[in-house]
């Protein structure tokens, strides 16, 4: 399983969607209310994780993707 951490780099899309997609870094990740330092990325898939973002904003886990790099490039993995 792989896991989001804090600290960790992913692809937000503000206005619930409609913006273009950013690449913000994650502070903070509440779980229940409760301060974690990571969740799985499979348990992120409903309103009860909150990820604070480095860009002032905070996001619903299911609002968030993964980022992957490779020597092409940054691919998004939704």
């Amino acid at each position: 399983m792989e896991n989001l951490k804090v600290g960790d780099v992913v692809i937000w899309r503000g206005s619930w969607g409609n913006d273009l997609p950013k690449e913000v870094k994650a502070t903070c990740i509440e779980v229940n209310e409760i301060n974690v330092s990571s969740v799985e990325w499979d348990n992120i898939n409903n309103r009860d994780v909150v990820v604070d973002l480095d860009n002032g904003h905070w996001a619903y886990g299911f609002q968030l993707a993964k980022k992957v790099e490779n020597n092409l490039g940054s691919i998004v993995v939704y």
